[in-house]
């Protein structure tokens, strides 16, 4: 697996992991109230952030490790190809 397909396979794998917390978090919390974005550029890029699973943080977490995931198992393979 080169880190070219370590990137995909991770983009995948957190673009299915963000969807499913945003579909649980508004089947747990119910309809979502409209972003006012245009007044604060800082608030409203956390707005977005945070949209899916109502924790900027944790969603950074969530995808930061997935990415991590992905790419040590691609350089464990490529260690035990003899390294390219």
């Amino acid at each position: 697996m080169s880190t070219r397909a370590a990137l995909a396979a991770g983009t995948a794998l957190s673009a299915a992991v963000t969807s499913a917390l945003a579909w649980t978090a508004s089947a747990a919390i119910g309809p979502v109230p409209p972003l006012h974005l245009g007044r604060d550029l800082a608030s409203d890029y956390a707005q977005l952030a945070a949209a899916p699973a109502g924790n900027g943080r944790e969603l950074f977490a969530a995808v930061a490790s997935i990415y991590a995931v992905c790419l040590l198992v691609s350089g464990w393979r490529r260690q035990r190809r003899g390294g390219a």
